[in-house]
């Protein structure tokens, strides 16, 4: 499969990432957006409903902009429960429904579990049950998860089929590379979507923000920016080029907040070679696992 790069749409419907300074996207902006993302040949769209207003956010783009065959990835309402009952499965399907209208769309093109675990604990095969009806009923082409560690992805693969997984990825995380985790799901046929290649625009800030906010690691971003200005490339550049790296990965996740960082991001895309950042990894999820930021 040719690498592809998907647009996050978080920041829709949210105000995304810890170095967002400017909230979320007015409506007339959204439409600029996916306009220079589809003639950049981007034709994929990731979103959730747990993004705040995303998908109906998507919804109005679509109905007030031209029409387009988008390759929609959305995501299950997350359970985060010790158990899974019919109660619960019938809450996910309701917020499925709620998502399609929503996006005023008949099917997604991919539907992944966002919270992992929901799959894992006690019932989670009533779940997984649902997923493949939501298939063979047309409404989602393709089933998945959202994942966070290799712990997940091999207790997934022991029970369940999968089409794609989503995952974190970057030039500081490189953990599931080195696991095995990305080839173990290469091996069983899932196509690989990756996020937080910016690990949600950190690598992109100037390394003083970093060094103010994570003081152990800004003397690596210090010598990262060094890094991307001795390969005469940008941070963003330095990020898509990691992805490219891994052949591997398939999809790249890519978040924007105006229609110029879209078509900045596609001409890096359609331009930037692969280039290897294994020497990079950090060895610290403080850093590199966003869910532990506020315990910092």
């Amino acid at each position: 499969m040719k690498q592809q790069l998907a647009l996050g749409t978080a920041q829709f419907g949210l105000d995304y990432g810890i170095t967002n300074a400017h909230g979320r996207v007015a409506a007339e902006e959204s439409l600029r957006m996916l306009q220079c993302a589809w003639e950049g040949g981007v034709g994929i769209l990731d979103t959730a409903p747990a993004y705040g207003d995303s998908e109906r956010a998507l919804g109005e783009v679509f109905t007030a902009g031209p029409a387009r065959a988008w390759r929609i990835v959305t995501k299950t309402l997350p359970l985060r429960s010790v158990q899974v009952d019919a109660q619960a499965v019938s809450r996910v399907d309701t917020a499925f429904r709620d998502s399609l209208a929503h996006l005023r769309a008949a099917s997604a093109d991919t539907l992944l579990v966002h919270h992992a675990d929901d799959l894992l604990v006690p019932g989670g095969e009533a779940l997984y049950r649902w997923l493949r009806g939501e298939q063979d009923a047309g409404r989602a082409a393709r089933i998945g998860v959202s994942v966070y560690d290799g712990e997940q992805v091999r207790a997934l693969l022991a029970r369940y089929r999968l089409d794609a997984v989503q995952l974190p990825a970057s030039i500081a995380d490189q953990r599931l590379l080195a696991d095995g985790t990305v080839q173990r799901l290469r091996d069983a046929g899932v196509e690989i979507h990756v996020r937080s290649l910016y690990l949600q625009g950190l690598l992109l800030a100037d390394p003083s923000f970093i060094a103010r906010r994570f003081p152990d690691h800004g003397a690596w971003a210090q010598r990262l920016h060094e890094e991307c200005r001795t390969r005469g490339m940008s941070a963003v550049q330095a990020c898509l080029s990691f992805f490219r790296s891994q052949p591997a990965f398939d999809v790249a996740v890519i978040g924007a907040a105006s229609a110029g960082e879209v078509r900045a991001l596609v001409d890096a895309w359609q331009t930037i070679p692969a280039m290897d950042w294994s020497g990079w990894a950090v060895d610290n999820p403080s850093f590199t696992d966003p869910r532990q930021w506020n315990q910092t």
